[in-house]
Parts: C-alpha cells; structure tokens; sequence
C-alpha cells in the first residue's frame, strides 16, 4: 500500500512523510482527472530524483562498497534483459530498499547488516531489480494519475532538503480521504509477487541461492513480532507481505534440486565496511570487535572490520600487524591490498603505498576503487600532477561519479590549475542539480583562465549549456 513511498522515498524520508504519500496513494482513482505523463516529465523525474541522491549527505560514498554492491548489481541485471542499474546505499537504521526512476536502487545500510549471506542481500536486490524490469514504478504513477510531475519533483525536493514538516497536513489528509480502495490494494500486492516471481528466476540463473528470497523475508517478518506495529521493519511497510506471498515463494523455490552455495569472502568484508563506515563511534565498535573476533566462529572479516576500525582512530601499525596475516593468506584480495595502502599512506610511507597501489591499478585497469584509491594515495603523497592524470583518466569511464569529480578538482587545484579547478567543481554542482552554483563557479573559473583559449571556450560552452537548460526547466 505504500508503494509511492517505496519508489521516492528519500534517504531520510520520516515516518510520517511517508504515511502522508501512502494516504495520497490510496485515495480514490477517480479523484484527480489528471493526463497520463509523457516521456520528457519522466525523463524530468528521473534527472531530479538522481540530483537530490547526489546532494545527499546520507549517502554512502566509499568506493569498495560502491563497487561491491553494483558488481553483484551487474551480475543479477545480465539476466534480467534490463540495461545495469546504479545501486546506491543509504546511511540508515531502518531496513528497506527502493526502486526509483532512472534504474536508481537504494538500499538501506541497516539492511545490508541484517542479511547474513551473499544470496539473501541478492534476494533482495533481484526483487527490486524486477520491479525495474517490469516498469513497476511507472505504472503505479499511471493507475494513480493522482499528481503531476512538478507536485511529485517539488515534494521529492522539499522532503530531501527538510523543508517539509512532517507532522502538518496530516490531519487534513485524513479529514479528506474517504477509505481504501481494494483496487489499490490488490494492484500492489499483485507487484509484490510478480517481483518475488522475477527476482527468483535471476537468482537461480545468476548461480544464487533462489530460497533466500523467502527466508530473509520471513526472518523479517518473524523479528517484527517481537515489536510494536510502529516499530515493524521498513521493508515491510512498503513491500507489504502476508502468508500467501511467502508461501508461493517458498514454494517457487523448493522445488529446485537442493545444493550448497559456497560462502564469498567479499560479501562478508563489504559489510564491515558498512559497518565501520556508518557507526558513529569508533572505540565503541572498537571494543564490538574485540569482542566478537575471540569467537571461535570469528573469521577474517570480523579481524577486517577491526583494521578498519583501527584505521578510523589513525592507530597505523595495529591495523598494519592485523592486515599482514590476512594478506598473507589471500594477497590478491581488494579489500586487505588497499587498507595495506592506507595504513602505509597513514604512516607516511608513501613510496610503499603507491608502490601498492600503483600493481592494484595495472592488475585491475577498469576497477573503480583501485582507480580511486590510487588517486587519493597521490594525494596523500603530495603527488597531485600523478593523481589529477590518473582522475582525468578515469573521468572518462566514470562521467557523473561525484567522488571522482571533487577528487579531480582538488587534484587540480593541488597542482595550481585553478580555473580548471573552478572549472572541474561546477561539473560537480552539475551532477547535483546545482545550477546557479555551477555558474558562479564557472565565472570564477573564467577569471583564472587568462589566455588559455581551450579552456576559456569550455567554459563558454558549459555556461550556454547551463543557462539553455535552466531556460527550458
């Protein structure tokens, strides 16, 4: 019933905004006589939705994780005839996940921490890609007709930046609506089993565990008993589910020949980064660790996520000691290579760390987190004329990435080119939807460019560009 939500929710979207849109959604159909939307408001839709993703300060950036959770993305979408998705991760307590426009995935921190397998945190991924691939999205914004695209874009926004008090207009809502439609009922539970249907075939053609779908949706919906309906999981708020649903699940699934699926060392270092990267006190997760890793059951990534931990507090030679077992056990893994390099970086022992880096970058030439990780080693080693070539470089494979973008312009600045500093940091207001400060940006460039011709009719060009767009919006 809260599929709106689901779909446009943003990263710290409340509880009570969200109850306000699942209300807008049930309200009867016939009670905006509103045009299906066309193509270009879609399209308009989409661009603003990724806009206000990459302003978000809740948003995930850490490249391992980024790279891990898209690669697992790619690997699933092959399968579903659908163009590959962007997954990005929310920094957040609640489970859940959401399908928005653009093929833009968002998953919930907490709920990478909940599952406990690869094939359980790619149930839930193949589900959402389903509703992609089906077009879900749109055709609950077409069996609704309930708001036109700049409603829908100014809420998205409004909501985002928190302009939006989520206790007003509630009560209005409420005075307003007249009851539940049962076909708004019935049309979302039938996409959440079309989804459950879809997601499982990926599963199985991807070489996954195809029961996990079911499983880590009834392990959510059996802890949720244990709490007061306010408290239910957000996954279940807006994937509703009932006994039927995971009953046809289970039943899709165990039919299959049963097999072992064997356990990846990556899935389980992923999530320490998530971990470590979303925890608010590092000696606090400190002590998690030292706890947890004197389990018996404790294996590398528990050790992982206290070099990451130790890494946060800047305590070099203890991450150093506990990364060298690791890496002498599996020294082609990402993951241990580049902590290896932040600890030698950390404890300026640059040459060794670039070093690293730079047999990561020549083994691995088209990886995203090698490339940035390189990038930011320069950096570190007051290398910037080696890092702005490397982020040049890499700008062309990945043209909108935010991180790359701001890594590109202060390698520039570094380096003294500061108009195209000025001129690289506007590129990056762009990605965010900030227009006007894409343009102040660009004047400021264009007074540093002097006579450097290239770049003064690239900064012409963009301006035009910018000012044509913002004309036509």
């Amino acid at each position: 019933m809260k599929r709106l939500c689901h779909y446009i929710k943003p990263w710290f979207l409340t509880r009570s905004i969200c109850f306000l849109l699942a209300i807008l959604q049930l309200l009867p159909l016939n009670a905006f006589a509103l045009s299906p939307y066309s193509t270009r408001e879609l399209e308009e839709l989409e661009k603003e939705f990724i806009q206000l993703i990459n302003q978000s300060d809740s948003i995930e950036r850490n490249p391992l994780a980024n790279q891990y959770i898209n690669h697992l993305g790619r690997q699933l979408a092959r399968f579903a005839n659908i163009p590959p998705p962007y997954f990005f991760i929310v920094k957040s307590n609640e489970i859940n996940a959401f399908a928005g426009p653009g093929g833009y995935i968002g998953f919930n921190s907490q709920l990478i921490l909940a599952s406990e397998s690869e094939s359980e945190l790619a149930a839930v991924m193949a589900h959402e890609l389903a509703h992609v691939r089906l077009h879900h999205l749109y055709s609950m914004i077409e069996h609704q007709k309930q708001m036109r695209i700049p409603m829908l874009a100014s809420m998205l926004a409004s909501v985002a930046l928190g302009v939006i008090n989520p206790t007003l207009g509630t009560g209005a809502m409420m005075a307003s609506l007249s009851g539940f439609t049962q076909d708004s009922i019935n049309f979302t539970r039938a996409k959440e089993k079309e989804a459950d249907r879809i997601g499982i075939k990926m599963l199985i053609k991807s070489g996954l565990d195809p029961r996990a779908m079911a499983s880590f949706f009834k392990k959510m919906q059996q802890n949720s008993r244990y709490y007061y309906t306010a408290n239910t999981p957000a996954i279940l708020r807006s994937h509703p589910l009932d006994e039927d649903r995971i009953a046809e699940a289970e039943n899709r699934s165990e039919s299959l020949e049963k097999k072992i699926y064997p356990d990846n060392l990556n899935y389980h270092l992923f999530k320490e980064v998530i971990r470590v990267s979303t925890h608010t006190n590092s000696k606090q997760l400190l002590d998690f660790y030292q706890y947890e890793c004197l389990k018996k059951e404790s294996g590398a990534a528990c050790r992982y996520g206290q070099v990451l931990t130790y890494l946060s507090l800047n305590q070099y030679q203890k991450a150093q000691n506990l990364l060298i077992p690791l890496l002498n056990q599996d020294k082609d893994n990402l993951f241990y290579q580049i902590a290896m390099a932040q600890t030698e970086s950390g404890s300026k022992q640059h040459a060794a760390a670039l070093n690293r880096l730079a047999i990561l970058q020549t083994n691995y030439p088209d990886n995203y987190a090698a490339l940035m990780a390189y990038a930011q080693g320069l950096l570190a080693a007051n290398e910037g004329e080696r890092a702005m070539n490397v982020l040049l470089k890499g700008s062309r494979q990945f043209k909108r990435d935010l991180p790359l973008c701001e890594a590109l312009a202060q390698a520039q600045s570094a380096t003294n080119r500061k108009g195209y500093a000025y001129f690289t940091q506007a590129q990056c207001q762009l990605i965010q939807g900030r227009s006007r400060d894409a343009i102040q940006q660009l004047r400021l460039a264009k007074t540093l460019a002097k006579d450097d011709q290239y770049l003064l009719a690239r900064i012409d060009a963009l301006i035009d560009e910018v000012k044509f767009f913002s004309e036509i919006k």
